[in-house]
């Protein structure tokens, strides 16, 4: 396999895996969106924030099931395949990924040499408490799990948050690397606690501040049509709301020196791949 040169190879490389995924999921009538980073590049830039590195997608609980479905042994093409950690005990993480196979992508995120693959992070949605005291305690419940299973396995010197970086160091050391595999299942089991086709709101509750990612599910289904790198895409109808409310003035630039890449990766690709296959219009 070949080294990832620059942060531009390694956009493509996500772009490759997104083309695939959006033709499999049109083809299977599935409904996945832009999340994230990637939806602000989307309505910002028409394609990558220049700085990111990776890409997010969201799609309810019903529409990823299907998805599982529906990709034959996890394949979704010939190179690309999902990465479910319900099913894979071998993964350490709780959000799936849809991976592009013959890779290896090598995050500082973690303390251990994890050797994962490029891929796209897709953040599920679960069904989500009306709004009040138990929605307050259920995400709660979900920042304690996710700490608890970051404290097993995360590298706090390159965390995103401050509080991480200083508590984490001082608390890490009472979690075994082991339990990662425990906080995990717990993660997962709590995600799903509320059916998502029977509440009327929802969330994927797997983010330090979860509780700004909760929408009706009316207004979730209703799709807007989104350009990302040329590819014709969708995010969900409350994008506006959810931008302000999680990021404040999302169509201003950040600092200079927030402008970088969030995950510090190494990677490889297989020798074959063509960093000119993508069209960028």
């Amino acid at each position: 396999m070949k080294k990832i040169e620059s942060l531009r190879q390694l956009q493509i490389a996500n772009i490759y895996i997104l083309r695939d995924t959006l033709k499999f999921c049109k083809d299977n009538d599935i409904m996945v969106y832009l999340f994230g980073g990637t939806l602000i590049g989307a309505i910002r830039h028409k394609g990558f924030i220049p700085w990111d590195d990776d890409i997010d997608l969201a799609m309810s609980r019903t529409q990823y099931n299907k998805l599982i479905s529906k990709a034959k042994d996890g394949w979704i093409s010939d190179k690309c395949r999902i990465l479910d950690p319900s099913c894979d005990s071998k993964m350490k993480g709780y959000i799936p990924y849809i991976a592009y196979d013959r890779s290896v992508l090598r995050s500082g995120q973690f303390k251990d040499n994890e050797a994962s693959k490029i891929s796209l992070s897709i953040f599920v949605f679960d069904g989500a408490p009306n709004p009040g005291l138990f929605r307050k305690w259920y995400y709660t419940r979900v920042y304690m799990l996710r700490a608890q299973h970051a404290l097993c396995r995360a590298n706090f010197k390159n965390s995103n948050t401050k509080i991480a970086r200083i508590v984490g160091p001082i608390l890490s050391p009472f979690y075994k690397a082991s339990s990662v595999y425990k906080y995990k299942a717990k993660v997962l089991k709590h995600a799903q606690k509320y059916d998502y086709s029977k509440s009327s709101y929802c969330g994927c509750g797997t983010d330090a501040h979860a509780g700004k990612e909760v929408f009706p599910v009316k207004e979730f289904q209703n799709s807007v049509e989104v350009c990302f790198e040329g590819l014709k895409a969708y995010t969900f109808g409350c994008y506006k709301e959810y931008l302000t409310n999680y990021y404040g003035d999302y169509m201003s630039f950040p600092p200079e020196e927030a402008r970088k890449p969030k995950h510090s990766a190494y990677a490889e690709i297989d020798d074959d791949f063509d960093f000119s296959c993508i069209s960028i219009k």
